[in-house]
């Protein structure tokens, strides 16, 4: 049996894709939704013994990684008035160490997220689609950092290795949304050049050609005022930079917000999710 990152997706963290937040959805939001539930589906089919995840609204740091620590990782949707809306999953402790380890080779620094730290939305909306799907697990939490965008996809790299180190059947996701200034209605208010941002990170999944990926200008991704392209740089690593049945489900805006989904690598012996 195959072992390692099995699937490596991109997922958007709109508080959309859940019903007890974002109540009937707009006709515009169903592809997005409909694809979403597919993948979680498939994802639960697979049943991985870990989902590692990278989120872009984690603690921060200038020359560093965050590492949520802690047996238990939990957080919940107060913030959207919904405080018994929870999820709670134990932390794989022993894929942590690891990291920390594949990471200090690399001559990259970790910082530990505390325990008992919340999990952002950025990890509390994927991760209460794949509860709601019935995938019950381990979880590593990732963030990101204001490192240069081949130290994102270097980590992305240690993360590859340090789950085929232990052996661990897993799946990665970034968490990861677009442009929020694709409409008067986004918002961060509309720009005329963000959409040139989204065009070219779905353009860049949709082909497989993830090294574009990186070298998208800084000032495009500024105006845009994007929330993903650190997450999928890291999974741009993870996949070792090699697409594997790589393909985009769904690529929609609502409210001035890009969301895409996709799978950058997928290795699972079954049909692809379409």
């Amino acid at each position: 049996m195959s072992v390692g990152i099995l699937l490596n997706v991109i997922v958007p963290h709109a508080p959309i894709l859940i019903s007890a937040l974002g109540g009937e959805p707009v006709s515009e939001a169903v592809p997005l939704l409909s694809a979403i539930g597919r993948l979680a589906q498939g994802i639960a089919r697979l049943n991985p013994e870990t989902i590692i995840l990278a989120t872009p609204h984690a603690p921060i740091a200038i020359d560093a990684f965050g590492l949520h620590v802690g047996d238990i990782l939990r957080g919940a949707f107060a913030h959207y008035g919904h405080p018994t809306l929870s999820v709670r999953f134990e932390n794989d402790l022993a894929l942590v160490d690891e990291l920390v380890s594949e990471v200090f080779e690399e001559r990259m620094k970790i910082f530990e997220i505390p325990e008992g730290t919340p999990l952002d939305h950025g990890a509390l909306v994927p991760l209460y689609v794949l509860w709601e799907a019935g995938w019950r697990g381990r979880v590593v939490v990732l963030g990101s950092s204001y490192l240069p965008d081949r130290d994102h996809v270097g980590y992305g790299r240690c993360v590859e290795r340090a789950a085929r180190a232990l052996g661990r059947r897993a799946v990665f996701i970034g968490s990861a949304n677009l442009s929020h200034r694709l409409s008067a209605l986004a918002p961060s208010g509309y720009h005329p050049r963000a959409c040139e941002f989204d065009r070219e990170i779905v353009s860049s999944l949709g082909d497989g050609d993830f090294a574009r990926l990186a070298r998208i200008a800084p000032e495009l991704r500024a105006l845009a005022v994007e929330c993903g392209h650190r997450p999928i740089l890291i999974a741009v690593g993870a996949t070792g930079e090699r697409p594997v049945r790589h393909r985009v489900l769904s690529y929609t805006t609502l409210f001035g917000v890009g969301y895409v989904v996709a799978v950058l690598a997928d290795h699972r012996p079954e049909e692809p999710i379409t």
